[in-house]
């Protein structure tokens, strides 16, 4: 199996990009009638999916994020309830350097980008990265986002920090899924080591009951959560909650305390 890292399948994933946003940029251009079902959901953005066939998701779909347009294929995890609660209760200033982690379809680095500096999207799937950047694009971001192959911060390079760190992965959510706190754990283990002197964690985890975990988790890697923000999305069944971290010696310091507007 090649590693991602090989000059050979960097080459790979690059031509396998291009391919895959032509494809892309074809359907973009295709007029075709279409079903529009809006997610229900509690964030301030709205979610909207529109199928060619009534009832029946398309093998790629166009969906709208507010005014936003974004083009996903089956392969790639599509914008949810929780994606757009994160989407909704993050602020980035003028000027930050952001890190998306799970990127996915893009919709939270394409969003980001409307005020940051640079914008870096990571994700395992290639599937993601290829609609990531035909998104990237799509919004006329491309020359501002970086779309990167790999797990968790695997593609950061030496030295890069970001004054925002984005986490939306998906959590335990019922019995037989405990196994999804491994990725979450290492997530926590390692984010401290890429944040910039006051940076600061938006992390999206629904499900009440996943609290106290999340708490423990920040604690045990000096993390402090500084808000909690939960809506229950009750018409899909979910408990949104977006928690904003920041490094516990970021705080502790008198001299060096970030601003807390957030």
């Amino acid at each position: 199996m090649e590693r991602l890292g090989t000059k050979e399948n960097k080459r790979g994933i690059a031509s396998r990009s291009l391919v895959a946003v032509a494809a892309l940029l074809a359907l973009a251009a295709c007029s075709t009638p279409a079903t529009q079902w809006e997610v229900p959901h509690p964030g301030k953005y709205t979610l909207i999916y529109y199928t060619e066939i009534p009832g029946v998701i398309a093998d790629k779909i166009r969906i709208t994020v507010g005014e936003r347009e974004f083009y996903v294929p089956n392969e790639t995890v599509r914008p949810s309830a929780q994606s757009m609660y994160l989407l909704s209760h993050w602020k980035i200033k003028e000027g930050e350097e952001v890190l998306d982690i799970g990127t996915g379809s893009g919709v939270q680095a394409v969003f980001a980008a409307e005020k940051a500096k640079r914008v870096v999207a990571t994700d395992i799937s290639l599937s993601a990265v290829d609609t990531a950047i035909f998104n990237a694009q799509h919004n006329g971001f491309r020359d501002k986002i970086e779309v990167r192959p790999g797990d968790l911060f695997e593609p950061i390079k030496a030295g890069e920090r970001f004054d925002v760190i984005l986490f939306n992965i998906d959590y335990p959510y019922k019995p037989g899924t405990e196994d999804l706190w491994k990725v979450h754990q290492r997530f926590f283990a390692e984010v401290s080591n890429y944040l910039k002197p006051g940076g600061r964690v938006y992390y999206q985890s629904g499900l009440v009951q996943n609290i106290p975990t999340v708490q423990e988790m920040a604690s045990s890697n000096q993390l402090r959560i500084v808000s909690i923000r939960m809506d229950a999305a009750l018409k899909v069944k979910h408990d949104p909650i977006v928690f904003v971290l920041f490094r516990e010696k970021d705080l502790s310091s008198a001299t060096n305390a970030p601003d807390l507007d957030y």
